[in-house]
């Protein structure tokens, strides 16, 4: 992977993933359990990419996602 674009390719914690949604942090894991989502676990940690999240949302859009 080139430095550049890892540098490019910000990584949120839920806290993060919970404040850049507006939702709380309950439904922010809830989110990130969930098969469709591109979460990664490292250890108990969950964490997902900026670039994933975007990804993510786009193709989620007009959907309806019950957490």
């Amino acid at each position: 992977m080139d430095d550049r674009n890892f540098n490019q390719n910000r990584i949120l914690t839920a806290k993060d993933l919970a404040a850049r949604l507006q939702i709380g942090r309950d439904k922010a894991y809830a989110l990130i359990k969930l098969s469709s989502f591109p979460a990664i676990q490292i250890g108990s940690r969950y964490i997902v990419t900026e670039q994933a999240l975007e990804e993510w949302l786009k193709a989620s859009e007009y959907r309806h996602i019950a957490v």
